[in-house]
């Protein structure tokens, strides 16, 4: 069976990956910038890995096998992908979202710390905490190295004997019902099945699936701390908070002098169809605000940003991925702002699916049926 991927970032990387295990399949990734390149969902040097979850317990089995892959994806690479500083989540204690975060560790007996806001204060001082809000410290959670990941992945792929086309963009994917045609130009590849793995470009290779699906702007922060000790990595964990409808995650100081700090749901609508063609610039007066909103948060940090990433990322109506085939067609897509941590696992449950193997890991919310239409904010 010849599979071929098309899109290598987040979960394409993995999907390529688990094809090039497989006995009897030849895998082959197409991606149409280069390796590494900066346009994905993905990029921004860390994301969180969370074991308590405040999407709900159902995902609890998935990141537990996700766990298990990157720790085993970083073993092969030789790299340090999985950075374990925990996460500690904050909020108050009868909001919706702390209570799925409380029902995920009791369900699941998680390795866990409940912390009131007085113990907060004490542990945490560049921090700001409301005598109403209460926490959850995720001992198993910690900081992930995206672009780090995506290399290993597709160089281990790659090991395995995977073939990998970059700067290749795929314009039409033909189903002839025995066989897929995999259209770049004038270059026309032939293969059994083919799994899309193109994130915010999804609509225009399988349309079926474009009404359940919105690309959001999505941008980065980064703060400078007055104490960086306060926001070392060993004396402050990741974190996501909300407070007041403001919610905002981010990670201590991995790269030794700033913080991240990043608010995913305030920054609107992408201004273009593609992001490699958008002007990534930044209105400054939106960005001081952000800044002032989450000093109060943070009180420990320079409330200007000291820099800022954009990205775009694919949402469904209720947040979960789109993980389904349409005849011999698989699209993973929807990752919806929380996708990255579980991507070893979505890439492999799309990997079983395109080659017919079956998954307990499968929930029927992935499947395109399951999902409602979501406005469509960018014409492509």
């Amino acid at each position: 069976m010849k599979v071929a991927v098309i899109g290598l970032g987040s979960t394409g990387s993995m999907a390529l990956w688990h094809l090039s295990k497989i006995s009897g399949v030849e895998a082959i990734g197409f991606e149409q910038f280069g390796i590494g390149h900066g346009y994905g969902a993905f990029t921004g040097e860390s994301r969180l890995f969370r074991m308590a979850y405040h999407e709900g317990a159902t995902y609890v089995p998935l990141l537990k096998r996700a766990k298990d892959l990157w720790e085993e994806l970083g073993s092969l690479a030789g790299r340090q992908l999985f950075h374990n500083f925990g996460v500690l989540s904050t909020g108050k204690e009868d909001e919706a979202p702390f209570q799925r975060l409380v029902e995920s560790v009791e369900r699941y007996d998680l390795p866990h710390e409940r912390l009131t806001a007085e113990e907060m204060r004490k542990r945490y001082p560049g921090l700001d905490f409301r005598d109403d809000e209460a926490g959850v410290l995720d001992k198993q959670g910690g900081a992930l190295r995206p672009e780090l990941a995506v290399l290993s992945a597709i160089e281990q792929a790659k090991a395995n004997g995977a073939e990998v086309r970059d700067r290749q963009k795929i314009t039409n994917i033909v189903d002839n019902g025995d066989h897929v045609l995999i259209e770049s130009g004038d270059d026309i590849t032939k293969v059994d099945r083919v799994i899309v793995t193109t994130g915010a470009w999804t609509s225009e290779l399988v349309p079926e699936v474009a009404s359940l699906l919105e690309v959001r702007r999505l941008v980065l922060t980064w703060f400078l701390p007055h104490n960086p000790v306060d926001f070392q990595p060993t004396n402050l964990p990741c974190f996501i908070r909300d407070r007041d409808g403001f919610h905002i995650f981010g990670a201590p100081c991995v790269d030794g002098y700033s913080i991240k700090i990043a608010g995913l749901d305030e920054w609107g609508v992408p201004l273009g169809a593609h992001v490699e063609d958008e002007d990534l610039r930044l209105d400054r007066d939106k960005v001081s605000e952000f800044g002032r909103k989450t000093h109060d948060l943070f009180p420990g940090v320079n409330p200007e940003p000291n820099r800022y990433s954009v990205h775009y990322d694919t949402y469904t109506a209720n947040k979960a991925p789109v993980i389904d085939a349409v005849d011999n067609v698989v699209v993973l897509t929807g990752g919806s702002g929380h996708g990255f941590k579980l991507c070893p696992a979505y890439g492999e449950l799309a990997a079983k699916l395109a080659t017919g193997q079956e998954s307990e890991l499968y929930s029927e919310d992935f499947s395109i049926s399951a999902h409602q239409p979501i406005h469509q904010v960018v014409s492509v």
